[in-house]
């Protein structure tokens, strides 16, 4: 790399923020004294996994730019998913809705567990979910709750 190109330095993979995505940082090698280096920050991609990646977000530290970038692929280990279908019956008498819970599983250590919660995919009574629509932490897990329309509760 010529010494004059801007390019992303010292990648990092930080923690993973929702379903299937880590933070990354990185510095950008640009001039402290560049009066454009927060759009440059904004232009530049950053190559992760093989694949360009523009940043979310850009601060100024001093003047060193960092990016941020939201990596939501090839990070396995920020894949959290559902275990354990149970059909938890009426939510309560003449609610019309059934309640399933399911764990979630695969958390990762200090995560937030509301976003993981309402970000990882469901798929059950031949319906897909994007999340679930509440969810419960206690001292035996993460328990994802869903409340699907059942005319006979």
């Amino acid at each position: 790399m010529p010494l004059n190109e801007i390019a992303w330095t010292n990648i990092e993979s930080h923690s993973c923020t929702t379903y299937a995505t880590k933070e990354y940082v990185a510095e950008l090698n640009a001039s402290r004294w560049n009066p454009h280096r927060m759009e440059i920050c904004k232009a530049t991609p950053a190559f992760v996994h093989g694949w360009p990646h523009w940043p979310s977000r850009c601060e100024d530290r001093s003047g060193t730019v960092i990016g941020h970038f939201a990596i939501n692929h090839d990070e396995p280990d920020c894949v959290t998913y559902w275990s354990g279908y149970k059909d938890m019956g009426c939510s309560a008498r003449g609610s019309k809705k059934r309640r399933i819970e399911q764990r979630l599983e695969n958390l990762p250590f200090l995560a937030d567990y509301k976003e993981f919660c309402a970000t990882t995919p469901a798929r059950f009574l031949d319906r897909k979910f994007s999340g679930a629509e509440s969810c419960v932490n206690n001292i035996w897990g993460v328990y994802g709750q869903w409340f699907i329309d059942d005319h006979s509760c």
